[in-house]
């Protein structure tokens, strides 16, 4: 029974409440990972509503199915992990889960409430071992609190079962005066307060991290990466604002752009399918050191420092556009090796290995200048075998495509046929993201029918117009662009995916060309979403940079640069030239600002009980359980029983039975559950006063 004006949860409810709500934190913090499956994911709130609805109703019924549901769902997740379907994390997770499914499903007292915060932790620690991403911090901060909530809270419902009994405790725990926002504000700042100082110990304590533990995460592969372009494809190119690689550039380019206008390279596709391309066949070999262009050094050089996204990672070294003659895996001041290996392929394309879908660093160094087109002309048309597969032309090439490419560059040097060709493209037709579907010729469709396309479809009839004039030219895949983020980076999304044209001539190599009209290319997305993402990545970046990849050496550079900003401070307190004297300065600000940190502490914790008490006049009820309890506690004191602030009355009656009485009429009254008329407290006293003068007598006689 609770009081008459009493507002809020019961005892009962609040933790319960709390210990779902911990359990679903944890959940949620394997859930952020992806890997569970959409089934699994959906199971845990439906069960979770399905046992507040109607959870009572099967509390201690059906135990054999249960018990059969989860030796089956054990049995299959083992044979799953030994035939390598799944690793033994995930099924750990997903395991994890149904064992917290089933104890919410049976939570009587407060012991198996203990245990669905024990199951909670263990499907927390299985989402660490999934994701490390910032969502899981966010997953994490709420099981901290919720946690702190429902520890406490199991705690006093299972101090209260323990004392008072089964006839006795459902009073109190229906009472709605302990489960107070005070009591719930408080204990959240205890968490937020032990999560402070788990930060303080992560920074400065010396970090050492084990190589050979990280696990294989799940990859899928995006446009712009595969081995393969279809033009056959029905529906619209979907402009993807999710973040597929983070750059940072040295130099920067000047005026610091909103948008990047560059390439990024991944492959380059020469074998025509009929209705798209493909890679030539044949295997990539390790490289040591990249072929140079030539004898002189770069004197155009651009350094990227790159990061792909492991969700779209697929082996492929992406380089900015240029000569590509450096690429490095290590980490910077990591005196490890890095795990990845640089291996390339006929056609020059990069790739490393092992993939294990995590997120992939390395730098790329490139020579940017590459011949204009008045170097690229008078170089002949003289090409050598191994260029045969860029020289092969369809046989089922429609007429009017080998007219309109005669038209546009027969008879002119394969430079300005090249320029000439592109020109025209890029002006003479229209771009859209909509795919042409199943046509017989998708080219003949796009240049004679529709008079527009997508960027496939741009750098395939480019391709296909030059090899009908005897030019070497092939494919390439790719993204184009990036956008400049608060974080400092330039994001390449999924939407930038591109393709365009390299085009070969003697002497020079293979030379880039871009038919799509240049408004077209990359993403164009600018909706609150695709700034959502991009504010969420930045986010991501600084997770990371300061949590997830924080080691030893970042620590020493950390603890390194606040010795600097404490030096320089202390140097600007002081002049130049006096640092100690700046240095005790400083100290003594530092001291100032905490000694007036704990004064305004001390204020408001001060002023806040003044609130509360105002806001919590007790009932003169209460007041009359609070002076006996005094009294009581008085005359304990000099008949030498001691009591501790948390003894029950079940474990003081135990002592003295009429010292119980007196205690479980303190309860009652004090919280609100009953009535105490000053007769009841003046006949408790006496009882107990009786009860002790005896015992004094008892003692004596023996």
């Amino acid at each position: 029974m609770s009081s008459p004006g009493a507002r809020g949860p019961t005892l009962l409810q609040a933790q319960r409440w709390a210990g779902t709500l911990t359990a679903f934190s944890a959940f949620a913090g394997c859930a952020v990972s992806g890997e569970m499956g959409a089934v699994m994911v959906a199971l845990f709130p439906v069960a979770v509503v399905g046992a507040s609805l109607a959870g009572a109703r099967f509390q201690g019924r059906v135990q054999w199915a249960w018990t059969l549901l989860l030796g089956g769902a054990l049995l299959v997740f083992a044979v799953q992990v030994l035939a390598g379907q799944v690793d033994v994390v995930l099924a750990a997770a997903l395991f994890a889960e149904l064992l917290c499914i089933h104890r919410l499903w049976h939570r009587r007292t407060g012991r198996y409430e203990v245990l669905l915060l024990l199951l909670s932790l263990l499907l927390l620690c299985a989402g660490a071992a999934l994701t490390a991403e910032l969502a899981f911090g966010f997953a994490f901060l709420a099981f901290a609190i919720s946690g702190t909530w429902a520890m406490a809270l199991t705690h006093l419902r299972s101090a209260i079962e323990a004392g008072r009994g089964p006839a006795g405790s459902p009073a109190l725990l229906s009472s709605r005066r302990i489960a107070t926002p005070a009591l719930l504000g408080g204990l959240a700042a205890l968490a937020m307060a032990g999560i402070a100082g788990a930060a303080v110990v992560f920074v400065a304590f010396p970090r050492v991290s084990i190589g050979g533990l990280r696990r294989e995460s799940r990859h899928a592969p995006v446009s712009g990466l595969g081995d393969r372009v279809d033009l056959s494809r029905h529906g619209t190119v979907a402009d993807d604002p999710r973040v597929v690689m983070r750059v940072r550039l040295d130099p920067e380019p000047e005026g610091g752009p909103r948008d990047l206008g560059m390439h990024w390279r991944a492959r380059a596709l020469s074998q025509w399918t009929g209705q798209g391309w493909r890679s030539q066949r044949g295997g990539a070999v390790p490289v040591v050191r990249l072929p140079q262009r030539g004898p002189d050094r770069p004197s155009n050089l651009l350094s990227a420092d790159v990061e792909i996204v492991g969700l779209f990672a697929d082996g492929v070294v992406l380089t900015p556009e240029g000569w590509p003659f450096s690429v490095d895996f290590r980490r910077p001041g990591s005196p490890r090796p890095p795990a990845e290996r640089l291996y390339r392929n006929f056609s020059g394309d990069l790739f490393y290995q092992p993939v294990d879908g995590s997120d992939l660093r390395y730098f790329v160094a490139v020579d940017r200048d590459e011949p204009d087109l008045r170097a690229l002309r008078g170089r002949g048309a003289s090409y050598s075998q191994w260029l045969a597969a860029d020289l092969e032309v369809p046989s089922t090439l429609d007429a009017r495509v080998r007219a309109l490419a005669q038209r546009l560059g027969g008879g002119k040097d394969p430079a300005d046929a090249a320029a000439a060709i592109e020109s025209w493209l890029g002006t003479a037709l229209r771009y859209t993201r909509d795919l042409p579907g199943e046509v017989a010729d998708p080219v003949a469709d796009f240049l004679f029918v529709r008079h527009a396309g997508h960027c496939e479809l741009f750098s395939t009839a480019m391709v296909l117009m030059l090899r009908s004039l005897g030019i070497p030219a092939r494919n390439v895949t790719g993204y184009f662009g990036g956008r400049r983020t608060d974080a400092g980076y330039y994001a390449v999304r999924a939407g930038d995916a591109h393709s365009w044209v390299e085009v070969y001539f003697p002497g020079a190599g293979f030379v880039p060309f871009d038919p799509t009209p240049a408004s077209a290319r990359g993403s164009t997305q600018e909706g609150l979403r695709a700034r959502a993402i991009l504010f969420w990545d930045g986010l991501q970046q600084k997770w990371r940079a300061f949590v997830v990849d924080y080691d030893l050496i970042t620590q020493a550079r950390a603890m390194r640069r606040l010795g600097q900003l404490a030096d320089q401070t202390a140097r600007r307190l002081a002049g130049k030239g006096n640092a100690p004297a700046g240095r005790a300065r400083l100290a003594a600000a530092a001291l100032a600002v905490v000694l007036a940190a704990l004064a305004m502490a001390l204020v408001r914790r001060r002023a806040g009980r003044r609130k509360r008490g105002r806001g919590l006049a007790l009932t003169a009820d209460q007041e009359r359980a609070v002076r006996l309890w005094r009294a009581a506690r008085a005359l304990l004191r000099r008949a030498g029983i001691e009591l501790a602030p948390a003894t029950t009355p079940g474990e003081l009656a135990r002592h003295l039975a009429a010292a119980g009485e007196v205690a479980a009429i303190h309860a009652e009254a004090r919280w609100g559950l009953a009535r105490l008329p000053a007769s009841t407290a003046r006949g408790a006293l006496r009882r107990l006063r009786a009860a002790l003068r005896e015992r004094v007598a008892t003692d004596r006689a023996a």
